[in-house]
C-alpha cells in the first residue's frame, strides 16, 4: 500500500510541474532559512552551559543604592571579598578574579606590531572552576616568579608552525608604557568553545589574592566568579553574605552596599550593566530571529496548503471515481498525505544542501563559528527532522482531509465544497491575508530600522567627529607635553588635546561619581567628571552657550586629581578644594541643576561652572545624556587619552606623520590611533546587522508570498478558462479580464496591510524603546510597505492574467 501511494504521489508530482516546482521551491527556502535562523538561536541560548559545573557558577555584582527603592547594578567587586566569603562560608567552594582584554604578542620578526590575541587574565583558582583541558591530559603547575601563559591549540597552530611552544618566553607589545611584559608559555589547552563570554586565545595566570578584606569597605576590583557547592540555596546564601558584610564593615557609607550573584549562564544575554564584557548578546535579537524563522516556515506552509486546496478542482473526477470503486476515506487521506510527505521529503533534502551552503555565510556574518550547527550535532539534527515530520503531517492533514471528504456524486458533477461549514476558498483567502500581513510587518520593520540607523548615523552629537583621531589611554612618561608640542608643528595637524574620555564607551577619567543629589534628600545621582587639558573644547569642536572656556591663566581652572591624596586632605578639606576649582558643564547639566548663571556653586557637588557648552554625546545614542562636569588639567603627567584634529584632505599625511613622530618618542610601544568616526560606527553594528537581516528576510517573505499568489492565480485561471473564453467571445477586453482576475487578490493584500500595520506599529515601538534617542514611526512607512506589497502582488497576478486573457478562446472552449 505504501509503495503504491509513493508511486502515485511521484506521478502526480511529475505530472503537474508548475505546482510541484512552486511547492518544493517554497518549502526548500522556508525550511533552509528556518534551520539557519534556529541554529543561530540555539547557539545564542547555549552560552556557558557546556561547563560541567555551569549550574553552580556565579559572578558577583554590587547594587548601589540611589534612593528609596532605587538601585544601580555594578559588575565589579574585589577578590578580597571572595577570599573572605570562602574562609567564612562552606557554601563557597572556590572563587576567581577574571578579566578579558585584547593583547598583542611579539612572535617572530615578521610581525613588528605583534599578534593580536584575546586574553583572559585569571588567577589559578579558575583552573579548578572551569573545564580548561590540556592537550596532553594534565594542566601545568604554576611557575612562580614569572607570568604564566596557557595558549589554545588553534593559537599554537596559527603562530608556532605546529611546534610545541611550552617553555618559550614571549613578550607583549606595550601601549601603556615602555615596559613590556614577558610571559612564560607553560602549556597548551584545547580550544575554548566559542559559545562562552569567556572566549579567548590564551589565559594569563596569576596567583590568587592572599590579602584580607578591609573593614573600611569593599573597594575596587574586577569581575569575580564563584563556584558554590551543588544544591546551594542561592537566595538564602546571598542574604547570609550581605548580613555578614554589614556586620564586618565599619564604614557607615560602605554598609549601604548590597551584593548579588548572577548565574554564569545568564551573563551573555544579561550584561547591559557591564560595558567591559566584549562578548555579549541581546535577548531582543533572539526574539526577532525566532519570530522571523517561524514566520518564514509559516508562509511556506501556507503556500503548500493553499496550492493543495486550490488544486483540488483538477482532481475531482479522480477522487469521485476512486470512491465509487470502493476507496475508503482513510485510504484517500493516506494517499494525499503521502503526497504531502513526499513534497516535504524532497524539500528537506534540498534544504539541508542549501543549509550547508548558507552556514559559512551566516558564520561570517555573525563573526564566529556556530558550535551547535545541525550537521555537527546529531541530537539537534534528529530533533529537526522529527519536527519537520510533524510539521509535514500537520500541514498535509487539512488538504488530505478536504480532498478525501468529497461526496462522489458532487465531485463528478463539479460541486466541490457543497455542504462544508467553511469553504476551502474562504480559508485560502484568509491564509493569503496572513502571509501578506507577515510580509507587510517585516517591510515596515525594515523601514523603521533603516530610518533609525540613519538617524543614529546622522544625528548631531555636539562635537565634530570628522577628521578626529583618538589615541587610547596610556602613560606618557612625562614626555606627553613635548610630544603634543611637536605634533602640533606637523602639517595636517590643527589641534591636539589630552582628555580622560573614551568615545567608544563614554568612560571618563574620574568616571561616574555617586554623589548626594543637590536638591533631593536621600537620593544619589551619577555625575561624570571629565578631566581634560585646556585645548579640549577647541580640538573636538565644542560650542559655548554662555560663560567662558577653561583657561590655564585662571588658577582656579586648574584641577589636580591627586591633590587630596598628596596633601593628605580630610573630607572637609577635600570638599573645600573641590568648591574652589572651576568647571564647564553641559546644557543638560545646567537644566538638571537649575544653573541660571555661571560662577554659582552647585550644592553638595562643588566645581562651580564658569561656562556652559551645548550638549555632546559621550557614548552611543542608546543612552540618555547625564550630568557632566569638565575640569581642567595643565599637564599630561596623569594617564590620559589624546584627541588630534586633522586638516580636511590631509588625513593620510597627518596619520603618517603621527606614526613617525610617535615611534621617535615611544619606539617600543603600539600606537593604536583610530578615527573617531570608525569608533562611533562600531557602536551601531548590531542595528546595522539587524537592518541587513530585515532587508534579506523581507525580500524572502515577499518572494514566498508572491510565489504562492502566482500558483493560486495559475489555478484560478485554469478553473475559469471556459468562463474567460466565453467572455472574450462576447467582446471582453484584455484589460477587463486582467481586472477580473486581479481584483480579488489586490483586495486581499489591502486587507493584509490593514491587519499587519497595527502589529508592526506595536512591535517596532517596543524595539525603539532600547534607544534614548529615536525616530517617530511615520504614516508613510505603512503606506510605502503597503504600496510595495500591492505592486508586487499586482505585477505577479497581472503577468499570469495577461497570458490567460491573450489565449485563443477556441482552445479554451474546445470540448475535452
Amino acid at each position: 500500500m505504501i509503495k503504491h501511494h509513493l508511486k502515485t504521489a511521484w506521478r502526480t508530482m511529475v505530472k503537474d510541474k508548475t505546482y510541484a516546482t512552486i511547492n518544493i521551491l517554497g518549502l526548500t527556502i522556508g525550511l533552509a532559512a528556518c534551520m539557519l535562523v534556529f541554529t543561530v538561536v540555539i547557539d545564542e541560548l547555549s552560552y556557558d552551559k557546556f561547563w560541567s559545573r555551569s549550574d553552580d557558577l556565579y559572578t558577583a555584582y554590587e547594587d548601589r543604592k540611589m534612593g528609596d527603592g532605587l538601585y544601580q547594578k555594578h559588575p565589579h567587586t574585589t577578590a578580597r571579598l571572595g577570599k573572605a566569603l570562602k574562609d567564612n562560608f562552606p557554601e563557597v567552594e572556590q572563587f576567581s578574579e577574571i578579566s578579558a582584554r585584547e593583547q598583542r604578542f611579539r612572535i617572530g620578526p615578521e610581525n613588528p606590531d605583534g599578534i593580536l590575541a584575546r586574553v583572559l587574565e585569571a588567577d589559578t583558582n579558575a583552573l579548578a572552576m572551569f573545564d580548561f583541558e590540556s592537550v596532553d591530559g594534565r594542566l601545568p603547575t604554576f611557575v612562580s616568579g614569572q607570568k604564566n601563559l596557557l595558549i589554545t591549540e588553534s593559537f599554537r597552530d596559527r603562530h608556532f608552525n605546529g611546534q610545541d611552544p611550552t617553555g618559550q618566553i614571549i613578550d607583549d607589545v606595550p601601549s601603556w608604557s615602555d615596559e613590556k611584559e614577558s610571559f612564560l608559555i607553560t602549556g597548551v589547552i584545547k580550544d575554548i568553545p566559542q559559545n562562552t563570554h569567556l572566549r579567548a586565545d590564551a589565559i594569563a595566570l596569576t596567583k590568587p589574592t592572599s590579602t584580607q578584606l578591609s573593614k573600611d569597605g569593599v573597594w575596587g576590583g574586577q569581575k569575580v566568579y564563584y563556584l558554590l557547592k551543588p544544591g546551594t540555596d542561592v537566595q538564602a546564601f546571598t542574604q547570609k553574605m550581605n548580613d555578614w558584610v554589614q556586620q564586618y564593615i565599619d564604614n557607615p557609607k560602605q554598609k549601604e552596599k548590597i551584593f548579588g550573584l548572577q548565574p554564569l549562564t545568564e551573563i551573555y544575554l544579561n550584561s547591559d550593566h557591564d560595558s567591559n564584557i566584549a562578548v555579549k548578546g541581546n535577548r531582543n535579537t533572539i526574539y526577532i530571529l525566532t519570530g522571523v524563522g517561524a514566520l518564514l516556515l509559516l508562509i511556506a506552509c501556507i503556500n503548500f496548503v493553499n496550492l493543495s486546496t486550490a488544486r483540488a478542482m483538477k482532481r475531482l473526477k479522480e477522487t469521485g471515481v476512486r470512491k465509487i470503486l470502493g476507496a475508503q476515506r482513510g485510504q484517500l487521506a493516506g494517499q494525499f498525505l503521502t503526497e504531502s510527505l513526499l513534497f516535504f521529503l524532497v524539500s528537506t533534502l534540498l534544504a539541508i544542501g542549501l543549509y550547508a551552503l548558507g552556514l559559512p555565510v551566516v558564520e561570517s556574518f555573525i563573526g564566529h563559528p556556530l558550535v551547535h550547527s545541525l550537521l555537527a550535532s546529531p541530537g539537534i539534527f534528529g530533533a529537526t527532522l522529527l519536527l519537520i515530520f510533524f510539521i509535514s503531517i500537520i500541514t498535509g492533514a487539512y488538504p488530505a482531509w478536504l480532498l478525501s471528504g468529497f461526496n462522489p456524486s458532487n465531485t463528478l458533477r463539479g460541486r466541490l465544497f457543497q455542504g462544508t461549514i467553511v469553504s476551502a476558498g474562504s480559508l485560502r483567502k484568509a491564509l493569503v491575508v496572513i502571509q501578506f500581513a507577515i510580509a507587510v510587518v517585516v517591510l515596515i520593520a525594515l523601514l523603521v530600522v533603516t530610518n533609525q540607523v540613519n538617524y543614529l548615523a546622522n544625528k548631531p552629537i555636539g562635537y565634530n567627529k570628522e577628521n578626529l583621531l583618538h589615541i587610547s589611554m596610556r602613560n606618557w612618561d612625562n614626555k606627553g607635553e613635548t610630544f603634543k608640542t611637536e605634533l602640533k608643528k606637523l602639517p595636517g595637524i590643527e589641534a591636539v588635546s589630552f582628555a580622560g574620555w573614551n568615545p567608544a564607551n563614554g568612560n571618563a577619567t574620574i568616571t561616574l561619581q555617586q554623589l548626594d543629589h543637590p536638591f533631593k534628600d536621600g537620593e544619589k545621582i551619577d555625575i561624570q567628571f571629565l578631566v581634560a587639558d585646556f585645548d579640549f573644547a577647541e580640538t573636538i569642536g565644542l560650542e559655548l552657550q554662555s560663560g567662558r572656556y577653561l583657561d590655564a591663566a585662571f588658577g582656579a581652572d586648574v584641577y589636580d586629581v591627586w591633590a587630596p591624596i598628596k596633601k593628605n586632605m580630610d573630607r572637609a578639606e577635600t570638599s573645600t578644594y573641590m568648591n574652589s576649582r572651576s568647571s564647564i558643564i553641559t546644557a543638560t547639566t545646567a537644566k538638571m541643576f537649575g544653573v541660571q548663571e555661571t560662577g554659582a556653586l552647585i550644592p553638595k557637588i562643588g566645581f562651580p561652572p564658569v561656562g556652559i557648552v551645548k550638549d555632546f554625546h559621550r557614548e552611543s545614542l542608546h543612552h540618555a545624556l547625564g550630568p557632566l562636569f569638565i575640569v581642567g588639567r595643565d599637564s599630561s603627567e596623569h594617564s590620559l587619552q589624546m584627541f588630534i584634529r586633522t586638516t580636511p584632505g590631509m588625513e593620510r599625511q597627518a596619520q603618517e606623520s603621527l606614526v613617525t613622530l610617535y615611534r621617535d618618542f615611544y619606539p617600543d610601544r603600539l600606537l593604536g590611533a583610530e578615527w573617531v568616526t570608525d569608533i562611533l560606527d562600531r557602536q551601531y553594528e548590531a542595528e546595522q546587522k539587524q537592518q541587513t537581516l530585515f532587508s534579506f528576510f523581507s525580500g524572502l517573505m515577499l518572494f514566498l508570498s508572491t510565489m504562492g499568489v502566482f500558483g493560486l492565480v495559475v489555478h484560478a485561471a485554469q478553473q475559469r478558462v471556459k468562463e474567460i473564453g466565453i467572455r472574450k467571445v462576447l467582446g471582453a477586453s484584455v484589460a477587463g479580464i486582467v481586472r477580473l482576475l486581479s481584483t480579488d487578490f489586490v483586495k486581499l493584500v489591502l486587507i493584509a496591510v490593514v491587519v499587519g500595520s497595527p502589529i508592526a506599529w506595536w512591535a517596532m515601538n517596543k524595539w525603539l524603546e532600547d534607544f534614548a534617542y529615536r525616530i517617530e514611526i511615520q504614516w508613510w512607512m505603512f503606506a510605502a510597505a503597503g504600496l510595495v506589497a500591492v505592486v508586487i502582488a499586482l505585477l505577479t497576478v497581472s503577468w499570469q492574467a495577461v497570458r490567460t486573457a491573450l489565449a485563443n478562446p477556441v482552445d479554451s472552449l474546445r470540448d475535452e
